[in-house]
């Protein structure tokens, strides 16, 4: 009972140590949320528990965050641009199911640019190209693992 209730708190910091937090926004009801992003006060999402996208419901399982999206359209009422900053759900190396997908405000503005980051809060710059920096969430996962792996070791010695 007490080794499952180690392993149990073990797994617990692991995940919320792979949880990614993202900006949420969108330009359109928040200036800040612009091109020339200022984060002060912008709302800032564990995305283990934001929902996911309406596109991703036909596959009827919960499909995990894994990191942050920045999709830029051809402005709307005279803004020169509309940025949609959020979760990303599914694989970062293969953003072309989000990317496609109409933005939900503005499914008829034209997409400039997408792309997905793999870092808490990651998703600041709009106007870059995609950025993909897996090596943090590797390194995460891997101390995870080797800790797991030690105190899993250190009970079993105890009996």
């Amino acid at each position: 009972m007490r080794s499952a209730l180690i392993f149990m708190i073990i797994c617990g910091c692991i995940s919320a140590a792979l949880s990614i937090e993202c900006y949420d926004c969108e330009s359109l009801s928040d200036p800040r949320c612009n091109q020339y992003f200022d984060p002060e006060g912008v709302k800032q999402t564990d995305c283990d528990d934001a929902d996911m996208p309406a596109y991703l419901h036909k596959y009827e399982r919960r499909i995990k965050a894994t990191g942050c999206l920045t999709k830029v359209h051809e402005g709307v009422a005279d803004r020169r641009f509309y940025i949609r900053r959020s979760c990303y759900f599914g694989d970062p190396e293969d953003v072309d199911e989000a990317c496609e997908a109409p933005d939900p405000y503005v499914p008829w503005a034209n997409l400039i640019s997408c792309s997905v980051c793999t870092e808490d809060l990651c998703n600041v710059n709009a106007l870059n190209e995609a950025q993909h920096s897996l090596s943090v969430w590797h390194t995460l996962t891997l101390v995870g693992l080797t800790l797991a792996a030690l105190a899993l070791n250190r009970i079993q010695g105890m009996f």
